[in-house]
Order: structure tokens, then sequence, then C-alpha cells
């Protein structure tokens, strides 16, 4: 893997690139990534100093820690690389045993993706250089990014470049390469008052909005582009013409930005309420919603700030091309790496009840979960960066009748 030592200051920017996470020994390898391409992985932290954390507990400027999964042009030597680094490895380990999932300590340590090596061995597109589109990827409220790096190294091999962005203070941990760790602000999440919710997920996503943003204009950085992401073109990477996906907060965060940022093209839900500033102002772009099992638009379930019907029924100005597709069998968090993790790993719920309150992981086993997920999100991203039409997006198929359309 690539190793890293690059500063950059310019404009209230400054960006710490590091080396991908290091493996760990007695390592449990997740599934190799099924597109054409292998996966090579860096990671950077990019602070930007003209904007203040608003949940930080103290006054501190942003810092964003950042995961970008590119494709490798040349053949490679696959090597392991750990899925978490230690510390939060622990971390992670003691919060999901603590609701009841069968993980002995030091289960998280020993998890690590398929990477590409630093030596290719072969050309296998015959070209140096490629140009591959560029997907932005944003976490749920109160999980890391990292849990997400098995869809996202999926969706990379399937040719495209995935920058996932924590959002530190309101997903569980962030840990940054210095060690410090910054916590999710409990005293804002865990309040009952509905009121006071609202107002801090209404401002998480303004803040993840401006995140994105600025992780597009840190890239626009050609030195700093080729620094973590070998083999591009001269043109450099595009990031004018994006597309974004997200889970729970950062999918109603995909889909509040189509209205404020140009270069994001189309956007994608995973499961996640729709409120926030796009809401009432519609969209004309490319989107679409995956939801679990049950959750369709006529739900009545659907919390009255954030329901799809709402913006799904914004006809004056939600003009564009849309679908809403629900996967049976599944629950929230089988739209994150939990599924595939957890049965990588033999580790389980102590019990349903279990599963289905604390986890919210559904009955589908983790390879086919990640085969739907994966499927469909590629198959959104090709439509919407690329033009390209595809049967999963036009109605149920064969191949995967867990997937009901309500279009």
């Amino acid at each position: 893997m690539h190793l890293f030592s690059y500063l950059v200051v310019s404009a209230g920017l400054t960006v710490c690139a590091a080396s991908a996470i290091a493996s760990s020994p007695s390592q449990i390898l997740l599934p190799k990534p099924t597109g054409l391409y292998q996966v090579g992985r860096s990671t950077a932290e990019l602070v930007d100093h003209s904007r203040i954390q608003p949940f930080a507990p103290d006054v501190e400027p942003v810092r964003l820690e950042v995961t970008i999964f590119y494709p490798a042009v040349h053949q490679h030597h696959s090597i392991p690389g750990a899925y978490f680094p230690l510390e939060t490895a622990l971390i992670e380990d003691n919060y999901l045993s603590s609701l009841g999932l069968a993980s002995p300590n030091g289960t998280f340590e020993k998890l690590a993706l398929h990477l590409a090596s630093n030596e290719p061995t072969q050309n296998l597109t015959g070209q140096p250089s490629c140009e591959f589109s560029l997907v932005i990827f944003s976490p749920g409220e109160g999980t890391t990014r990292l849990f997400y790096s098995q869809i996202a190294a999926t969706i990379a091999s399937q040719g495209f470049i995935v920058v996932t962005i924590d959002a530190p203070y309101d997903v569980d941990v962030v840990q940054y390469p210095n060690g410090d760790l910054a916590f999710i602000n409990s005293t804002l999440w865990d309040t009952t008052n509905d009121t006071a919710l609202e107002a801090t997920a209404y401002l998480a996503i303004q803040t993840r909005m401006a995140d994105v943003s600025f992780v597009l204009d840190s890239l626009s950085n050609a030195t700093l582009a080729a620094t973590l992401i070998p083999n591009l073109p001269p043109s450099r990477l595009n990031t004018s013409h994006a597309a974004m996906f997200g889970h729970s907060l950062g999918g109603a965060t995909a889909y509040s930005i189509l209205g404020t940022d140009d270069r994001i093209v189309g956007g994608l839900d995973m499961d996640g309420l729709l409120f926030g500033p796009g809401l009432p102002n519609g969209t004309s772009k490319p989107f679409m919603l995956m939801g679990h099992g049950g959750h369709t638009r006529a739900n009545v379930t659907d919390d009255p700030f954030g329901t799809w019907t709402a913006a799904w029924s914004n006809s004056t100005n939600s003009t564009g091309w849309k679908r809403d597709i629900v996967i049976s069998g599944t629950l929230h968090y089988d739209f994150s790496d939990y599924p595939i993790v957890f049965d990588t790993l033999g580790i389980s719920p102590c019990n349903e009840t279990v599963r289905d309150d604390n986890l919210l992981i559904g009955s589908l086993k983790g390879k086919r979960s990640l085969e739907i997920v994966t499927t469909y999100v590629g198959a959104f991203l090709d439509f919407v960066l690329f033009g390209k039409c595809s049967a999963l997006l036009d109605g149920p198929v064969d191949e995967f009748p867990e997937v009901v359309f309500d279009y």
C-alpha cells in the first residue's frame, strides 16, 4: 500500500495525508471485492480552518478524516489491510458487545480488507492512467465511516473513486493520525427532546453538506489528488461531476446537497429519513431511495419531520428522475458492513430481539445483503455519471427477488 507524508497549507486549509491503516496479525479477511478492479486505499486528515466544528466540546476547526478507495489499473498482489486502527477496533468491540453481540475481546482487531499492494505485477488495462468518476459517501449518525469500508471498496472495484467522510462528534468515534479521538456528543444526540434533536440533526446535515463541498475543493488540488490516488490522467481528478450516496443521516445529506453544490449531479439515500435544507425545495437531479423491508413512503411510522412522502410528492420542484426501492429481509444496518462483518467473523447477536432492536440487521446473509446493496448502488452511479441504462433500475428482475419497486 502507498505510504505518504505530505503537508499542504493553503487558503486556510491544512491537509495531513498519512499511510493507509496498517495490517494486524491473525487477520480474518472480508470477501474480495467483486468488480473488475483491485482496490487501493489511502487516508487523509483535512482541516478546514475557516469553519468551527459545531458539535465539539471546545472551540476547534473542522477536522475531517477521509478514506479514499480507488481502482488499481494494474494487476497487483492482494494484501490484507486492517479494517480498523487498533484503538477504534477496541472501542467498537466493546460497544457492540454491550449491545448483545457475541464478540470476544479483540475480534475487530483481526478484521481486514483485501487491498492492492504497492507493486503491480502486470498492466490490467494497457494504459498508464485511467479516468474514474468520483463518488462521495457519508455514514449514518453514530456510526464511523469505517463500518462502510467493504461497501465502499466493492463500489470502487466497479470503477469508481469512492471517498468516505467521517463527521466528528456525530459519529461514534473518529481516530486521527496523531492519536486524538473525537467521540459522539451524546449530550446533543441522546436527548429525548424531539425539537432539540431535530435542530441538532438539521445542523448536522448542514455541516456535512459543507464538509462534502470542502472535500471536493480539497481534491481539486492536483498535487494532493495525485498523492492520494495513483495513476490519475493528465486531466486530473474530475471534481466537477461527482455523485453522492449515504446511509441514514448521510442519505439525508446526499439529498439536501443536490440543491446547493452543482458538482454533485445525483444522490442516493440508503434508508435515511428525509429532512433538512433540501426537503422543501425538491430537486431536478436524479435521486434514489433505498429502504429496508417495510420502509415505504406510505409507512405510517415515518417520523413527521422526516417523511419520505413529503419529499417524493413535492412534484413542483422534484422533477428529476427518481426511484424508490425496498429490500425485503433487511433492517436499518443492512446498509452498512454489519451483516458481512458479523458473518465473516462468525459472530452473531445473542438472540433475535438483540438483532432487531439493538443492531437492526435483518434475515439476509451478509454476502447477499452486500451483493444487493452494492449492485444497485453501482447501477445508480453508472446511470448518473455515465448515462448507462440498466434493467435493474427499470423494475423487478429475477436475479434479485428481494428488491421491490415503489417507483
